[in-house]
């Protein structure tokens, strides 16, 4: 990492974002955590977590320090869920494929017939979170794949009670 560190825990998740060619969000995340630090360092807060420090300082941590960073941070995490999951399915221009976040991240793939990777018909997949679908054949055609995977989203989200805010 860099001395510009946004901490461990964002540059996870942004590389798995990146792993799966969601580079966008990825750039997004790191960038909403860079200005959450940089915010943290005009405010004159020194955040006890080892992300903020630079060289030698070792701040003693102070739970009002702690309470900001943490507040702000669920704060950035509601709003980037809530304008993602406001955008619906948005597609991927570099593959036939559409994702979208709904208390978690989804992906509506578009697969050709191949029975020995698992696709015994051409038409649209759907993956989710673990726990949910891996490769759930929906439709052949994306109009009817979109609306079945979002009752398909759904009837999982109120199973498992994910769904009620």
């Amino acid at each position: 990492m860099n001395d510009r560190s946004v901490g461990v825990e964002i540059d996870a998740t942004a590389k798995w974002l990146e792993e799966r060619g969601i580079v966008g969000a990825a750039g997004l995340l790191r960038r909403v955590a860079r200005q959450r630090d940089d915010a943290v360092r005009q405010l004159g807060l020194h955040p006890a977590s080892p992300a903020h420090q630079t060289g030698g300082e070792r701040p003693a941590p102070r739970d009002l320090d702690a309470a900001a960073e943490a507040a702000m941070l669920r704060t950035d995490v509601a709003r980037l869920q809530t304008l993602a999951e406001r955008a619906g399915w948005v597609p991927d221009p570099a593959a036939k494929r559409l994702l979208r976040w709904r208390d978690g991240w989804w992906e509506l793939g578009h697969r050709r017939r191949n029975p020995k990777d698992g696709y015994h018909d051409t038409g649209w997949y759907l993956w989710g979170p673990v726990g949910s679908y891996d490769g759930e054949w929906v439709d052949r055609h994306k109009g009817p794949a979109m609306a079945k995977a979002e009752r398909l989203i759904s009837k999982h989200l109120s199973a498992t009670g994910e769904g009620q805010r």
